[in-house]
């Protein structure tokens, strides 16, 4: 997301976050990842209480006024915070002032814009990249006869008169699609397995189970699957660097949109790095570039910056008197 708010050209942004885990943690890391990257600033960390009180968007929003040329809104919050920081943003006229970019909680979800899609207009949400499991790797799924209701009629019966036979098969017998995320579950579980196979032939060479795997040590197992390589259930890679972390993988949408209507729409990604395809993006009628998220506007012709103390991205101009000219940014 440092990487997005860069490409965007701004360097001065505010971040909002839901009290929780998610929310802070996810603020955490992204200032802590500008800092890093240097260049970028942040106007205001704003937190959304977990039980907010009446008139508690209005003041997130009137908060985030004070720092008016901070445009780009950094968010991670739940789905029912987005929908009522962008209902404040409308209430108080200020559709279009800012510049939302939001977590994969927001993702490409239809609820948190719905109705307030002029406010939603130009937003910049992520998602990791995903896909639904084919049906040949859902193939062993069979499921009982209570499993199967909602889903269909049963092959052995199109007119749905007679129950399920117990044979059939989830993505053979049935349209049921899973949902995207469910890949990573299954690739978790594939693993955890491909570790404790990899732990079995190193402390049990001679086969089978050995007095070493009874029970396995649970330090040697986290380092066996951090090891682990291997095409995960969707046929993507799967694989972990040394924090045990996966390689981020994700896809990049903007929500465009207004007068009541809007849409999601694919404009990059992110693999080894970021990938924008910035003739996709659309902010407005009037505006062929993102709206500019900055603290302090370029000096003019014969002004001097005075930089702001401890906030390295914003600045005063001062005019250079009298016989003066300005020898360079700084200095008059």
């Amino acid at each position: 997301m440092v990487a997005v708010v860069r490409a965007l050209g701004w360097s001065y942004v505010s971040t909002l976050a839901s009290e929780g885990n998610y929310g802070e943690s996810g603020v955490e890391a992204f200032v802590q990842s500008s800092r890093e990257a240097g260049g970028l600033c942040i106007a205001q960390s704003i937190k959304i209480p977990r039980e907010p009180k009446p008139g508690e968007f209005a003041k997130v929003i009137g908060r985030l006024m004070e720092t008016s040329t901070a445009r780009g809104v950094v968010l991670f919050a739940n789905e029912d915070d987005i929908r009522r920081v962008l209902q404040a943003a409308t209430l108080a006229n200020l559709s279009g002032h800012f510049s939302w970019v939001g977590s994969d909680s927001w993702g490409a979800k239809m609820a948190p814009v719905q109705g307030l899609e002029e406010a939603a207009d130009g937003a910049i949400t992520i998602l990791p990249k995903r896909a639904s499991v084919p049906g040949e790797g859902l193939g062993g799924l069979g499921g009982t006869g209570e499993d199967w209701e909602g889903l269909g009629p049963s092959p052995s019966c199109p007119n749905g008169v007679c129950g399920p036979t117990g044979r059939e098969r989830i993505g053979r017998d049935s349209p049921y699609e899973q949902e995207g995320k469910v890949q990573f579950v299954i690739d978790a579980v594939l693993a955890m397995a491909h570790g404790l196979h990899s732990l079995l032939g190193e402390a049990c060479p001679g086969g089978g189970l050995c007095a070493h795997m009874d029970p396995p040590d649970g330090r040697r197992l986290l380092t066996h699957i951090r090891r682990v390589a291997f095409n995960g259930s969707a046929g993507t890679p799967v694989s972990f660097n040394e924090n045990g972390d996966a390689p981020g993988r994700y896809d990049i949408f903007q929500f465009q949109g207004g007068n009541g209507t809007g849409a999601y729409r694919a404009v990059g990604q992110w693999v080894q790095g970021l990938h924008l395809q910035e003739d996709a993006m659309a902010w407005g009628s009037n505006s062929s570039s993102p709206p500019p998220s900055v603290c302090s506007l370029p000096c003019g012709p014969g002004e001097r910056k005075k930089p702001v103390k401890g906030v390295p991205c914003c600045w005063h101009c001062e005019l250079c008197g009298g016989y003066q000219y300005r020898a360079d940014l700084l200095t008059c």
